[in-house]
């Protein structure tokens, strides 16, 4: 949340999964990739639930089929799904992207993993924050007539099963960062995985992309405050359209009643 989805760029070449868990820093690595890379970087949790309708319902693909890939032909329809999803980004980051860091690694053996980290018990409070705006159960319910969030309640349940898949346990939990960064360990090679805190600025990102240091100050995005202003969009947006369906609903059933009526009173005058 607190950013709107980016756009590929023809040409552009997939260069870094963005592995880091939820809220530590990743619309922030998003905007300093693009910097870095030239070419925009796909947010996996903006464009799965705000994109184009491609990249939402092949994102729903990408989760169902991740935990049932039993076949060579599943693998390869995952690596298909995947790259089309990267065609002209740069790079991904955030969830479900960060859940599915081994699929894209097989789907891009050259991209080297760049895994944001911050310190658990602020990481956590945020996540508190963001879970009390997305979890809540109204937002399903006040966005149903947005045509791009009616999956909100699939995606849901389809990520739900993803991280009880690949975590054990059912959405993001406080324990989840630890047992996610574990995983990058166990699964991602070490000449691969770099760590990296956004609060370090330029040079260490510049380093391990082997870049130099661009004459711009470091972004920063996606304060709370940025967040809870997208949220406030999708309430707003919502109850837009829920007065207009209403508001058609109404004008339906009234000039109903009055045809039914019309109808009543010739039968009526037949009769007599």
């Amino acid at each position: 949340m607190g950013q709107l989805p980016s756009k590929p760029k023809k040409g552009a070449k997939f260069r870094v999964i963005g592995a880091g868990m939820c809220r530590t820093g990743t619309k922030t690595l998003n905007e300093a990739l693009s910097i870095l890379c030239d070419g925009p970087c796909h947010d996996s949790g903006i464009q799965s639930l705000g994109g184009s309708l491609h990249e939402i319902k092949t994102w729903l693909d990408v989760m169902e089929l991740a935990p049932r890939q039993n076949t060579k032909e599943d693998e390869e329809h995952m690596d298909y799904l995947i790259r089309s999803l990267f065609d002209g980004y740069v790079a991904t980051m955030d969830c479900p992207a960060a859940t599915l860091v081994p699929e894209i690694m097989r789907a891009y053996p050259d991209a080297i993993v760049v895994a944001t980290t911050r310190e658990q018990a602020s990481w956590w409070k945020s996540m508190k924050h963001m879970n009390g705006l997305m979890s809540n159960w109204y937002l399903p319910v006040v966005v149903m007539w947005l045509r791009k969030a009616q999956g909100y309640g699939q995606w849901g349940s389809r990520f739900q099963a993803l991280s009880k898949w690949r975590y054990g346990s059912e959405g993001i939990r406080e324990p989840t960062k630890a047992i996610h960064e574990e995983h990058l360990r166990q699964v991602v090679p070490p000449e691969k995985l770099h760590w990296y805190s956004v609060s370090q600025g330029w040079e260490p990102l510049c380093k391990i992309l082997n870049v130099p240091i661009p004459d711009v100050p470091f972004p920063h995005n996606n304060s709370k405050l940025e967040a809870e202003k997208s949220w406030q969009r999708h309430i707003i947006s919502g109850a837009g359209s829920w007065i207009f369906v209403l508001g058609i609903m109404t004008w339906f059933f009234y000039y109903a009643s009055i045809w039914m009526n019309e109808v009543s009173e010739e039968g009526e005058a037949i009769e007599i």
